[in-house]
């Protein structure tokens, strides 16, 4: 084959393979919206729902929160955001995990950055 020709089939399998990579992280964050966590203040009084897309869906506020004033309502708030946001992040990252390891990247792809430095003095 014509060094031409491997370089045009080379770009072809580039293109074919970002278009393919942009397509699952549409499809992967699509799915992220419709997950929905639940982040809780430690008593369970406060409860925040949003979407692994971080699109908020609802606050749950039980009247037992507010029995002890302001300062530990926010405690509150504080506690169930926090455990919400790492419950985002966890999952969004599981996600992309999956998202990557699922993918079908041609070897000619795959071995572009490491051809020829088994042949390097590092």
């Amino acid at each position: 084959m014509a060094h031409d020709e491997k370089d045009n089939e080379l770009l072809s399998n580039i293109k074919n393979s970002i278009l393919e990579m942009q397509s699952q992280m549409q499809s992967t964050y699509s799915n992220l919206s419709n997950i929905k966590l639940i982040g809780e203040s430690h008593d369970k009084t406060v409860k925040i729902i949003m979407s692994a897309t971080y699109e908020f869906e609802d606050i749950e506020i039980d009247t037992n929160a507010l029995k002890e004033g302001v300062k530990e309502f926010k405690w509150r708030i504080r506690e169930a955001w926090k455990e919400l946001s790492k419950k985002i992040q966890e999952t969004t990252q599981r996600k992309t995990l999956e998202l990557l390891q699922g993918m079908n990247i041609p070897d000619e792809i795959r071995n572009i950055g490491t051809e020829g430095k088994g042949d390097r003095e590092e």
